[in-house]
């Protein structure tokens, strides 16, 4: 597998469709009708999608390149902040205001609840799915993956810059504090390191052989969905495993992995497929960089607009009309607001530079 343009407009777009069916998805649940388009459907296989394409993208930006500790830390902490922070504070405006405001049902809405300093300063430290704190970000559970991912950053950070003891030591404290809800996916993150590490191969499947991979995954992960055999698992070992429930987000982990190996396989098939297919995304490249530049924010800011959407103007008509406009009117939100995220990356990288840069620990320029 050879990691091209076609591939990365490709692995781009990829992004950008499982921000889309979140976003879908959660308009379903919030009242909005989105069940007549089937992306809708795969909102949890699309954090899958997310995990693997994390482990791929931070191992190929950091093994491969060479970085260290502190280019590492400036890269994660600028990427991660750059939309975490405005979308914290901007659910915690939202909740403030539904809380205060009197004229919200809050029972109604599945992600309320009341201003708690905790929850924001937990939130900001990504301490939200450690074993035993029930804190959340108000309005806004899809953070729960980001809290995980964090999590994966750090410890595969303690393993690629530290040596010896101290290597051991922070890694044991490390798995101790994220807990066992978080470790239960770090393997499907770490399948996208592993794809990563062979990412400039020249050996590529037969074109037979890559269609088969090609569309054999994809039926893989509808084949999971719509048989409902990820519940089915979950359900049989919450009943027969105590404690089982403490995996919380990571309870269908069964499935998941098997997703996880889908997304790989998927992803190295690309390779191999027709030429002709693969330019055709090559010549997509601009426009699938420029989805992808907003994906993280779509990700981080579409829940609180689709809880309060759906709350004061209910598609109660299933108009397909209706849902559309709302689509529509979430994703121009978040592509203005990722103007001021994700797309000021260089801003936010500063910024954490000059705090690293006192830091007595710091050698060497990130």
């Amino acid at each position: 597998m050879k990691l091209d343009q076609s591939l990365s407009a490709y692995l781009d777009l990829l992004r950008f469709t499982a921000a889309s069916a979140v976003l879908l998805g959660h308009m379903e649940q919030d009242g909005l009708y989105m069940r007549w388009l089937p992306l809708s459907w795969f909102s949890h296989e699309a954090v899958m999608i997310f995990f693997v394409m994390s482990g791929f993208i931070i191992y190929s930006s950091t093994v491969r390149s060479a970085r260290t500790w502190a280019d590492y830390a400036a890269a994660r902490l600028s990427r991660v902040y750059s939309v975490a922070l405005p979308a914290v504070a901007f659910s915690v405006g939202l909740g403030l205001l539904v809380g205060l405001g009197g004229e919200f049902d809050t029972q109604r809405l599945s992600n309320y609840r009341d201003f708690s300093a905790w929850d924001v300063a937990s939130s900001l430290l990504f301490l939200n799915e450690v074993d035993g704190n029930k804190a959340e970000v108000v309005l806004n559970d899809p953070y729960w993956s980001l809290c995980y991912e964090v999590w994966y950053y750090v410890l595969f950070g303690l393993f690629l810059f530290l040596r010896g003891w101290r290597r051991g030591l922070c890694l044991v404290l490390g798995v101790i504090v994220a807990g066992p809800a978080v470790l239960a996916l770090f393997p499907v993150w770490v399948l996208g390191a592993l794809l990563a590490a062979h990412a400039d191969g020249e050996g590529r499947l037969q074109p037979v052989w890559a269609w088969l991979a090609y569309l054999g995954s994809l039926a893989l992960i509808v084949g999971v969905n719509v048989s409902g055999l990820d519940h089915a698992i979950r359900i049989y070992l919450h009943d027969h495993i105590p404690g089982f429930w403490r995996l919380g987000a990571s309870q269908r982990l069964v499935t998941d992995y098997l997703i996880g190996l889908a997304v790989v396989l998927h992803i190295l098939s690309f390779s191999g497929l027709n030429p002709g297919f693969r330019r055709f995304f090559g010549q997509l490249a601009p426009l699938a960089k420029y989805l992808a530049g907003f994906s993280f924010t779509l990700y981080l800011f579409h829940r609180p607009m689709t809880q309060l959407a759906g709350y004061a103007f209910p598609n109660s008509e299933l108009s397909i009309a209706h849902s559309l406009a709302w689509m529509s009117a979430i994703l121009l939100a978040c592509l203005l607001i990722s103007y001021g995220t994700e797309r000021q990356l260089g801003a936010w990288r500063a910024f954490f530079v000059s705090g690293l840069r006192k830091l007595p620990v710091f050698s060497g320029r990130p």
